[in-house]
């Protein structure tokens, strides 16, 4: 059984996966420098778990996760706050 068993392989996902960096690094959220990009099969849900390591100006390290569909989307992408 493959991975990505669509037309459009993995293209979809990470389509919208790039969207969702987008919002974290847009200027309106100062200046964020994304540094780790982790998609992890997730055996329960059977999507990927979608990690997103980042330092912002004033230094302060930020992560968002997020489930990322194989098939395009990402569902409740947010900032885990401590």
């Amino acid at each position: 059984m493959a991975t990505f068993n669509n037309t459009y392989g993995p293209a979809a996902m990470m389509a919208a996966v790039v969207e969702h960096l987008k919002e974290v690094e847009m200027p309106d959220s100062g200046d964020v420098d994304i540094h780790t990009i982790t998609l992890e099969l997730n055996g329960q849900h059977g999507e990927f778990d979608l990690t997103v390591l980042a330092t912002n100006e004033s230094m302060k390290d930020l992560k968002f996760t997020g489930i990322a569909y194989r098939y395009g989307g990402v569902a409740d992408f947010k900032e885990v706050v401590d």
